[in-house]
């Protein structure tokens, strides 16, 4: 019996020296693992402490470059540029990468159920300042619905610079809009809005030179950065008139004063005029704009003919007249 036993400790012995270290390492490998991974696992879980941000770089020169500084900021209210040194910095990002680099950051320590506010603005080398972001929101709460896209966009040209208006959105949640522009209404658009628009109404001063058409397009974003699509692409011709007539003042107005028309001009066509006529259609005077400087101004009719004599009381019209403009303002004289 005692050789027996004896038989099968050896074996056993045996069966250990052949057994493969690794495979008695084993179980402390696994150990060390989960001793390693735990803290991993616990890092990769959504805290209800934290909010992940995400937005794309922007250059040093628009859409070129790489900008220099990239400032997040956050505040228990709404952000804006007026009160954008009061908000709290966030430290810890990365330096902007090229334009169009999108980027993504983690916000810890923040109060469960407290709401916040994040915007984003950049600068270049020179110290100089991009606008506002657009701002998001944040109250442990996740919305992923964005607005509507904004609807009954309407584009009307005056003198050099375009006017938009539109639908104002109902999203209780509404951040504001941005504008985009191309010279094709299949693009590329380009956001024109440095800072987000909060009022449904917008001016664009600075047309693309020697181009006949400008096409818009809008979009909305909520305060929790929810983008809407963008809404249909809206034309305006940029060719034709860049002198644009004003309702005259005083009108009616009297045989022994003048009436003034105010007129606003961002590049005078050489051969501009402004022709008077009466209720027939004879014209009774004519007025030269090709001294009429930029910007805006007044035309002065005296009530005088082309011989300098006083007209008579009556219905009058006055035609802005040369290279691609017609317009016209009615004028009442009156004794």
């Amino acid at each position: 019996m005692r050789s027996r036993s004896l038989a099968r400790l050896h074996r056993r012995a045996l069966g250990a020296r052949r057994r493969a270290p690794w495979r008695r390492w084993f179980p402390v490998i696994i150990i060390v693992l989960l001793a390693i991974a735990a803290p991993l696992l616990a890092h990769a879980q959504a805290l209800p402490d934290s909010v992940t941000l995400g937005w794309t770089d922007t250059g040093d020169d628009g859409a070129a470059g790489t900008a220099t500084t990239v400032d997040l900021r956050m505040s228990g209210s709404p952000i804006t540029l007026a009160n954008w040194d009061l908000a709290t910095v966030v430290p810890g990002l990365a330096a902007p990468g090229p334009s169009g680099t999108p980027q993504r950051f983690v916000v810890r320590g923040l109060t469960p159920g407290a709401t916040y506010y994040f915007a984003l603005r950049a600068s270049d080398e020179a110290g100089n300042w991009s606008g506002l972001s657009n701002p998001v929101m944040w109250n442990g709460a996740l919305d992923m619905t964005p607005p509507a896209p904004p609807a009954g966009l309407v584009a009307a040209r005056d003198g050099r610079t375009v006017r938009l208006t539109w639908a104002a959105n109902t999203e209780p949640d509404l951040a504001g809009y941005s504008v985009y522009r191309a010279i094709s209404v299949s693009g590329p658009f380009t956001r024109l809005n440095d800072s987000l628009l909060v009022d449904a109404r917008n001016d664009d001063p600075s047309l693309p030179a020697g181009q006949d058409v400008a096409w818009y397009r809008l979009v909305a974003l909520d305060r929790s950065g929810n983008t809407s699509s963008m809404g249909p692409a809206v034309s305006v011709s940029l060719a034709g008139a860049d002198v644009v007539l004003r309702p005259a003042y005083p009108n009616p107005s009297p045989l022994s004063g003048p009436v003034r028309i105010p007129v606003l001009v961002s590049a005078s066509p050489a051969g501009a005029r402004l022709d008077v006529l009466d209720s027939g259609g004879h014209r009774v005077r004519r007025i030269d704009l090709a001294s009429l400087p930029n910007g805006s101004s007044e035309i002065v009719w005296d009530g005088r003919n082309d011989a300098g004599r006083l007209v008579a009381p009556g219905v009058y019209s006055a035609f802005l007249i040369g290279h691609d403009l017609a317009q016209v303002v009615r004028l009442v004289r009156v004794p």
